[in-house]
């Protein structure tokens, strides 16, 4: 007797052995691929050596005959993007600057607005924002659910006991 789960048991063989044939084709073409780009990694480096044979000389002799002072006079330009670190190095000063402030616990949304309206950036996430700034400033504190602030006596901090006010 012929019943459903025997069919699709057999349909699911059928698929793995489809599907492992297919796997074996697109190894073996794989492996032709790196083949055949080792081949011509190889032929291009023999062309590259004599032609980097030419282009030294060519540029050894430019640099002789070129004048010295061109180079010194050229302005230097920068390219590319400034670092991502300055920016997260000048919101963090900013949002420790903003704790020092206050004199109570700040909310964090508050705190966001206030970060990004001076700072020009966004924070995607506060709460890993924060922990990050916690991780190198021992005097910021969470209090609960979203509230912050920056706890600037040392000996509280030590015994345990904090006073908000």
């Amino acid at each position: 007797m012929f019943n459903e789960r025997l069919a699709l048991k057999m349909r699911l063989e059928q698929m793995k052995e489809a599907e492992e044939q297919l796997l074996s084709k697109l190894q073996t073409e794989r492996d032709a691929i790196f083949n055949r780009l080792r081949e011509l990694d190889s032929m291009s480096e023999r062309d590259e050596t004599t032609t980097e044979k030419i282009h030294y000389i060519d540029s050894h002799n430019k640099i002789i005959e070129a004048p010295s002072n061109i180079s010194e006079n050229a302005p230097k330009t920068r390219k590319g993007r400034p670092s991502r670190r300055s920016k997260t190095t000048k919101m963090r000063e900013t949002a420790i600057a903003i704790l020092k402030e206050q004199d109570a616990p700040i909310r964090g949304s508050v705190l966001q607005k206030q970060i990004e309206e001076s700072t020009g950036f966004r924070i995607a996430n506060m709460t890993t924002f924060m922990n990050t700034i916690k991780k190198t400033d021992d005097n910021i504190m969470k209090l609960g659910r979203g509230l912050y602030y920056y706890q600037k006596n040392d000996l509280i901090r030590n015994k345990g006991t904090r006073i908000l006010g």
